[in-house]
């Protein structure tokens, strides 16, 4: 395993095809890191600070179920996933965040996150109009919600970085990434936005992947429900469907992470950052190093088709240099 690259000019990561010609380039940083730290494998810059985005919420949800148990407030494994979320608003979705805000005697109106329309074709049919249940964050909301009332908290300021939601979960953030998150930034559902180094962010997964206590409820909870944390078409319950090895999680602005327990080296983290914030790019590139470890990875996760009038005419190619660098 080697590293190469750096922050002025990442290396190439993804290249997109048409017709047998390589039409655009992604550049970026994608990095593995063992629990201890230890980079294992690194292209461009591991240290890159990144807003980690929606890649944050299964340490949110840590956090939300560390004040629920201190309240002995019950949580089971549906409600973690849909705190983990950024789900396609299906029926199924809203009715698990609306189950969420129900255990704190409050209804949607509770919810800080914006309205939004299902991304969920079936759902949007039938919904038309935009609701903040809906949004695709409103499971982490809920929960939060859920987490600020059984510590005593105003409902109404659970986005406050000093509410006793948001400090938990800068605490654990902090810990599992072994850094001090510098901010917060605003992320576009209106929480909080920490930046942390991208190994960092690798670190905390490959903790995810092979933690105790609450670390391995959530893990569970992602791996036993997928379907909650994203939807059908989204590319990290499809890498979470097909190994069950795997735990992943996706982040706007292109950041995708991933735990891996690997078979002989134990758990593992991966993390990715586009430099263009091309989202299209971000789980390629993480297929692409889960596949050199060994896991078992979709094809249309790992190599996405590129269409022309609905026929296939190309695809997007993780870079060699990936699995090069990873492979053990």
């Amino acid at each position: 395993m080697s590293a190469a690259g750096d922050r002025g000019c990442p290396p190439i990561l993804v290249e997109a095809t048409r017709d047998g010609t390589a039409e655009s380039i992604h550049r970026g940083h994608l990095v593995v890191v063992a629990p201890d730290g230890q980079v294992i494998a690194a292209l461009g810059d591991v240290g890159l600070p990144v807003y980690v985005r929606s890649a944050a919420k299964p340490f949110q949800a840590v956090a939300t179920l560390e004040l629920l148990d201190a309240a002995r407030v019950p949580l089971d494994a549906a409600g973690v996933a849909i705190a983990c979320a950024s789900h396609a608003g299906s029926d199924m979705h809203q009715i698990e965040a609306a189950r969420l805000l129900a255990l704190a005697d409050l209804d949607e109106s509770a919810l800080r996150c914006p309205h939004a329309l299902p991304d969920d074709l079936a759902t949007l049919l039938a919904q038309r109009t935009p609701t903040s249940l809906a949004h695709n964050c409103s499971g982490k909301h809920a929960a939060f919600v859920l987490a600020q009332v059984a510590a005593g908290g105003d409902p109404s300021s659970y986005l406050a970085p000093g509410s006793p939601i948001q400090q938990a979960v800068t605490r654990h953030l902090a810990a599992v990434t072994s850094s001090v998150p510098a901010g917060p930034g605003v992320d576009g559902c209106g929480a909080p936005a920490w930046l942390v180094p991208l190994r960092g962010l690798a670190l905390a997964f490959a903790r995810l992947a092979g933690g105790h206590g609450l670390l391995a409820r959530v893990r569970a909870a992602m791996t036993a429900r997928p379907d909650l944390v994203g939807g059908a078409a989204c590319p990290d319950t499809a890498l979470m469907t097909a190994d069950a090895r795997i735990v992943a999680k996706r982040g706007a602005e292109a950041v995708f992470a991933a735990g891996y327990r690997h078979p002989r080296l134990g758990p593992l983290g991966v993390a990715v950052k586009i430099a263009d914030g091309s989202a299209r790019a971000a789980a390629p590139a993480t297929a692409a190093a889960l596949e050199a470890l060994g896991a078992a990875v979709p094809a249309l996760v790992l190599r996405p088709l590129v269409l022309g009038g609905f026929h296939p005419h190309g695809a997007l190619l993780p870079s060699p240099a990936i699995a090069a660098a990873v492979a053990p």
